[in-house]
């Protein structure tokens, strides 16, 4: 009885706390729901503005959609880039870009594999020095293909520990998550299956500059900025421009102001652009014909499953719309900001979908809408005809 009287006030607490949390924390916002015949007979730029505005209803503070088709771009904006000043978001201010960075860095990889230093299959153990792997579960199996893959086993660094007591003002480093990785178990063997790893992506720019003997900023530029000729997209820098994008959402902190966090550093999230610049580097990856088309083939060259609905390729990831249409790109999410980026190869489009708070449903539906619009503007799904 006595230990009933104990444990019963406990368990109480805990779920009255659960509670207030999830009603603390849960997704508010009401994201829009559109059908491709809510779409037909308009152009790219009037979706993607009719898509903006509709997001922002939904309960975005701003987002940006971005189309570029057969290398024309449409852009709409709506809503704010700020909550206290009300400025207003514009088209071409760059923003924290999260996960999308890691199809940056796997380009930078398939870059120096092309130059012959080193190869998908190289074990790490022989890029790397023993004090830095030392203590990370599954180093000694790992390759460079398995960190691409996200099939090394290696633990994510991201855990309740970390989301809920590191200082997210600190840039991400790998020197400063090494202890985060080393205190939990792998996700199973190396090259077993999918297990989303942004550790892997930080040993992949240790591995970049250790083959290289170039700082990552350095291979970020030569690689991509410099060629594409891009002026909107920055690596692992605070705030780059003066009117800067505000960011709203935390764990636990729906709403909080997250422009002052320095979680957009690092090759796994490191990449701050414009979502015209995002565009111009996913369609030099994967539809252009120009220098970096042979890294965006190589990173379709090796596929594994993810989830029932999609695959990720070596740097890339696919989701499966439901007419069967496979399309290629990536997602990102740090702190108050969340971006959708995918390419339609064989349509010549690219869709980017940019909001600045931590609103999953609504990311998730600018994937759809935007799928919508193309289903319309461009026509239904063909296959293989």
């Amino acid at each position: 009885m006595r230990f009933n009287r104990i444990i019963l006030p406990i368990a109480l607490f805990i779920a009255v706390a659960a509670l207030a949390l999830f009603v603390a924390y849960r997704d508010t916002t009401e994201a829009p729901r559109f059908t491709a015949e809510d779409f037909s007979g308009q152009t790219f730029q009037a979706v993607a503005q009719r898509i903006a505005e509709a997001t922002v209803d939904g309960g975005a503070p701003g987002t940006i959609v971005h189309i570029r088709h057969n290398g024309v771009v449409y852009t709409s904006a709506a809503g704010v880039a700020n909550k206290t000043t009300g400025q207003a978001i514009a088209l071409d201010t760059p923003l924290r870009i999260a996960s999308v960075s890691k199809v940056y860095t796997a380009a930078i990889i398939h870059a120096l594999v092309a130059e012959g230093r080193l190869s998908l299959d190289t074990p790490i153990v022989d890029i790397l020095p023993h004090e830095t792997l030392q203590g990370i579960p599954n180093a000694d199996q790992t390759t460079v293909r398995h960190l691409l893959l996200h099939t090394s086993g290696i633990p994510d660094y991201y855990d309740i520990r970390s989301y809920l007591f590191s200082d997210w003002r600190e840039p991400i480093t790998l020197d400063r998550m090494l202890p985060v990785i080393r205190r939990h178990d792998a996700t199973g063997p190396a090259g077993a299956g999918y297990a989303y790893s942004n550790s892997g992506y930080l040993l992949l720019g240790e591995i970049a500059e250790a083959v290289s003997g170039q700082a990552f900023e350095d291979l970020v530029s030569q690689v991509i900025l410099a060629p594409l000729a891009l002026k909107s997209t920055y690596y692992s820098q605070f705030q780059p421009v003066e009117t800067d994008i505000h960011g709203y959402g935390t764990y636990l902190r729906p709403w909080k102001d997250t422009h002052e966090y320095f979680e957009h550093s690092g090759p796994d999230g490191g990449i701050m652009a414009s979502a015209a610049d995002v565009s111009a580097f996913l369609d030099a990856l994967m539809i252009s014909n120009g220098p970096l088309r042979e890294m965006g083939d190589q990173m379709m060259g090796d596929f594994v499953q993810r989830s029932p609905r999609g695959r990720q390729g070596l740097g890339i990831e696919t989701i499966m719309a439901r007419s069967g249409e496979e399309l290629f790109g990536h997602t990102g999410d740090v702190f108050g900001y969340q971006t959708v980026a995918y390419v339609y190869p064989d349509r010549g489009i690219v869709v980017v979908g940019q909001v600045n708070c931590n609103c999953a449903e609504l990311s998730l539906s600018l994937i759809t809408n935007l799928h919508r619009a193309v289903e319309a503007i461009d026509g239904p799904f063909r296959g293989d005809q």
